[in-house]
């Protein structure tokens, strides 16, 4: 089969490869769709080092069982991926995301970005019915339902969220959901900016939030919850600056690099900065629910035919003016 495999920074080749095979519990699956994230992209640009070497990249991945029990063959799926033993005490504790024995999809394990990939029969999700493209939305919005269940806002909060990309655009449309009073922090030459103000979502760029702050917040001192998707290592320090005293910072970026930041104004300001990552079975199925109902609107920028072309989609996707692009494999 054909797979588009990375050996390092840049470094994406097209090669002919045997298909995975499926031990007992696990599917074939034809690959549909592959969407392009951050991670992927960190990876691609070397700043998040590789686990696997060669890998095959992509775990926001949708396809067709080809492979398994006859109830599942040729139906429409997503994967979780995270693949987990289900034996050791993190499993039995319900954290199987953070199983020590785990393989992750298209991050230590072989992705989607190929003809075929292979999924525990318990990672997957029926989709049937939906447009595939639109589908590989579902991992990243059930990992921002997995934050904001974790450490949801309270009714009255007033949240800012930094980023303009694919995650901050799902956040954004979210919280407009929940009706929380939310605020966009975005580059002043964002060219993403455009996206998020067609949500009608109240937007700043970064160069005048401390006025914003000074101004819009309680005395000044922030806004209650902040959540940083920029991608950056750098914006961890703006959302500091803009939390107030007791106040939440969700960090969704995975840039791979380390962050630089000013831990003493977090610890005088007695800020809780909670990491997040993957969705669960839970989350996974309410997302489903929430593209189905259109509650959620996903931007795709870009859709890219064939995986001849994975090595320009990957480019492509380093351009600010791109949200998601996806692979049709």
């Amino acid at each position: 089969m054909l797979a588009a495999r990375l050996y390092g920074p840049h470094d994406l080749r097209l090669e002919d490869i045997e298909p995975p095979r499926p031990p007992e519990g696990w599917a074939l699956i034809k690959s549909l769709a592959v969407g392009i994230c951050g991670t992927d992209k960190a990876f691609y640009t070397g700043t998040y080092p590789l686990l696997k070497r060669p890998l095959v990249l992509g775990h926001e991945v949708v396809g067709k069982v080809v492979e398994g029990p006859e109830g599942l063959i040729d139906k429409l799926v997503v994967s979780e991926i995270n693949f987990s033993c289900m034996k050791c005490s993190f499993c039995r504790m319900g954290l199987y995301t953070h199983c020590p024995h785990r393989k992750t999809l298209g991050i230590d394990f072989d992705g989607g970005m190929a003809e075929y990939f292979i999924a525990p029969l318990t990672s997957l999700h029926i989709v049937e019915g939906m447009d595939p493209i639109m589908a590989v939305e579902v991992e990243p919005l059930a990992a921002v339902l997995n934050m904001l269940e974790q450490t949801p806002p309270s009714p009255q909060s007033k949240v800012a969220v930094i980023g303009s990309g694919n995650l901050a655009i799902l956040i954004l449309q979210i919280l407009r959901n929940m009706n929380i009073e939310t605020v966009a922090i975005v580059r002043g030459d964002s060219p993403k900016r455009r996206y998020i103000e067609s949500l009608d979502i109240e937007t700043i760029c970064t160069d005048k939030v401390e006025d914003y702050v000074a101004e819009r917040t309680p005395e000044g001192m922030g806004f209650d919850m902040v959540i940083e998707a920029s991608g950056s290592t750098e914006a961890l320090n703006l959302a500091i600056d803009i939390t107030r005293p007791r106040g939440i910072i969700h960090l969704k970026s995975t840039p791979g690099a380390m962050f630089k930041v000013n831990m003493t104004k977090a610890v005088v300001k007695e800020l809780r900065v909670i990491g997040t990552r993957c969705g669960t079975f839970r989350e996974f199925e309410k997302a489903i629910q929430m593209l189905r109902e259109g509650i959620i609107k996903p931007i795709i920028t870009t859709v890219v035919e064939g995986l001849a072309k994975a090595p320009e989609a990957f480019k492509m996707s380093l351009d600010r003016r791109q949200v998601k692009v996806v692979v049709k494999p």
